[in-house]
């Protein structure tokens, strides 16, 4: 048991009341704060026992301890023995003549002695003192990590002249409690660690979870499964999935296709074929953000705006809701969303990224369950697209299940890391194989005539952006994009489709160095993905955007078809642009021009 106030109070003698600050007798008082201390006191508890011991040893009336409030006042914070006084001291003051006692010894950063409070010049007395007849005082700082933790004060109504061996014996108490917070201060940082890394385990298993329903042989329930994985991980009430459709009423809107709510809470009862279509020109901002691959976020106290109060008759009346757009083919076709019914909630990135990581799986399944009459068509029809495809798509599928094999085996002894690294292998891999059917329904449509763009103003950057802030959860690497902000008339959803095929394809192919350059020409925008690679020999250059063609047919990597580039210029010139080549100054150039706006 830690020593307490009454405990304490017996280790004093005769001997130490004569000067408990010399010699053994200090030891002794250390010595028994440092054992509270290394015993893992409360923070509480540690500044109670230290006030009475050093009150008791130092013979004064008031002892307080203080820390420095988010660096820009000080705050008492327990330890308290005698009368209280000013129990809040504020900003400390850049001009140390004007600042109280405790907040001039923390300016200054060593011990303040003061024998007569009355005739005191060198920091403004405060009042309280002088009315509570305190006399004299002593003033040492208590370390932290990075700067002062705060302030250890005595006082007394006796007028005395404080030893420096007195304050070397204050010094040395202050020194155990920073340290012990110091130790506190860890612990939490610690504790927190481990608490986002058991979040994080939950998070990916979630998404596994989710990801392992949606590409289930069969059911028509594979979408609702999905969602009520992610139902107990993302801490809503809601969750829910709504997808666009044609209506020949209202043209373009939005209906609920699967959620899923906490039992025993507010949630719709209705079918996803006995929803109402929502029509999005009730909400453009909204349609415009989301089409524009923004998240949305709404709560209770913007129902002023009539954007808004449609968005909660959508959704049944709740307090709170936060969206995330869902893109198939490089279209806007839907939306993921949580919500809550009663609490304005604030959303987090944490559930940005949950939802950001479904929506690309959706997205996914979307894609595969509309693209699979294509697909059989294309193989029936490709021999080359059958030995291309059936040979890439084989390494990232063994990869995936065999890694799952790995995580699912309950015997292997995994640790956080291992299991982490694994996950992220399947996320990379699976990553290659959305970017791999991608390629293949745009070429597909490229083929067939039936490929089709938007052409509105788009930024560049903004779009190359969001590329690589997905790319950056998967390596190390940063990928810096630099130039003048310039905006182009394009496709969206393609112009990131493009940027992605050439980040990956420099990726694979490049060096160890890859920049995103954006740049506005006489009647272009131009943005240039550029690599430290050894390059494309010269006859190759213009061989390496037909379709199924690679100039590195021996390099190893697997998620790359030789569609990429080839679909990347068809949209380019689709959107009256173009994408060519070149190798200059030691560098690989991929360059993609848009018109610019008129």
């Amino acid at each position: 048991m830690h020593p307490t106030i009454q405990q304490a109070r017996p280790i004093w003698s005769t001997e130490l009341r004569r000067d408990p600050t010399r010699g053994p007798a200090a030891q002794v008082v250390i010595a028994h704060l440092a054992e509270a201390a290394l015993g893992g006191s409360d923070e509480p508890s540690l500044f109670s026992l230290a006030a009475e011991l050093i009150a008791e040893a130092l013979d004064v009336e008031s002892v307080r301890m203080f820390r420095r409030r988010d660096s820009d006042g000080l705050l008492v914070s327990g330890g308290e023995r005698g009368e209280p006084t000013d129990a809040t001291l504020g900003v400390v003051s850049a001009n140390a003549a004007e600042s109280p006692f405790v907040a001039y010894a923390l300016l200054v950063g060593e011990p303040v002695l003061v024998e007569d409070f009355a005739t005191e010049g060198r920091f403004e007395v405060p009042e309280v003192y002088l009315e509570q007849e305190f006399a004299s005082g002593m003033c040492v700082t208590v370390p932290g990590e990075s700067h002062s933790y705060g302030v250890l004060e005595v006082l007394t109504r006796r007028q005395r002249s404080f030893t420096d061996v007195q304050s070397h014996f204050l010094q040395s108490a202050a020194n155990i409690l920073g340290a012990a917070q110091a130790n506190n201060q860890r612990r939490i940082r610690s504790e927190h660690h481990a608490s986002a890394r058991e979040r994080r385990i939950q998070f990916h298993a979630a998404l596994a979870k989710c990801a392992q329903s949606l590409l289930a042989s069969g059911g028509d329930d594979r979408l609702d499964r999905a969602v009520e994985a992610l139902l107990t991980v993302s801490g809503a009430n809601c969750v829910f999935v709504e997808r666009n459709v044609d209506d020949g009423e209202i043209g373009l809107g939005t209906q609920r296709v699967a959620e899923r709510v906490l039992p025993g809470t507010r949630g719709s009862a209705e079918t996803s074929d006995g929803r109402e279509v929502i029509a999005w020109n009730r909400m453009p901002k909204t349609r415009a953000a989301l089409e524009a691959g923004r998240c949305v976020s709404s709560s209770a106290p913007n129902l002023d705006d009539c954007e808004i109060e449609a968005q909660f008759e959508l959704s049944d009346g709740h307090t709170s809701e936060l969206k995330v757009p869902i893109f198939a083919d490089g279209d806007w076709v839907g939306l993921i969303g949580l919500a809550e019914p009663t609490t304005a909630r604030e959303w987090t990135d944490e559930d940005r990224s949950l939802l950001s990581a479904a929506a690309t799986m959706i997205g996914a399944y979307w894609e595969r369950d509309g693209a699979r009459d294509a697909l059989l068509e294309m193989v029936r029809s490709k021999d080359l697209f059958l030995a291309s495809v059936s040979h890439e798509l084989r390494a990232p599928i063994a990869t995936v299940v065999g890694t799952s094999e790995i995580l699912r085996d309950e015997s292997l002894d995994l640790s956080d890391e291992e299991r982490s690294g694994l996950l992220d292998m399947v996320v990379s891999e699976g990553t290659d194989l959305v970017n791999i059917v991608s390629d293949l329904l745009a070429a597909a449509k490229a083929d067939s005539g039936t490929l089709t763009v938007s052409r509105v103003s788009v930024s560049l950057r903004a779009q190359a952006a969001q590329v690589l802030e997905g790319i950056h959860r998967e390596v190390d690497t940063p990928i810096e994009i630099s130039g003048e902000p310039v905006q182009g008339i394009g496709d969206p959803g393609r112009v990131r489709q493009i940027v992605r095929n050439l980040v990956t394809n420099a990726q694979r192919y490049g060096g160890d160095t890859i920049r995103v350059v954006l740049s506005r020409g006489a009647d272009r925008a131009v943005l240039r993905v550029c690599d430290n690679g050894p390059g494309v020999p010269e006859d190759d250059r213009e061989r390496i955007f037909e379709p199924y063609a690679s100039a590195h047919s021996d390099n190893p990597h697997s998620g790359s078809i030789g569609l990429g580039l080839a679909v990347s210029r068809e949209l380019a010139r689709l959107m009256g642009g173009d994408l060519t080549y070149r190798y200059h100054d030691n560098e690989s150039v991929f360059e993609l021009t848009l018109p610019l706006p008129a």
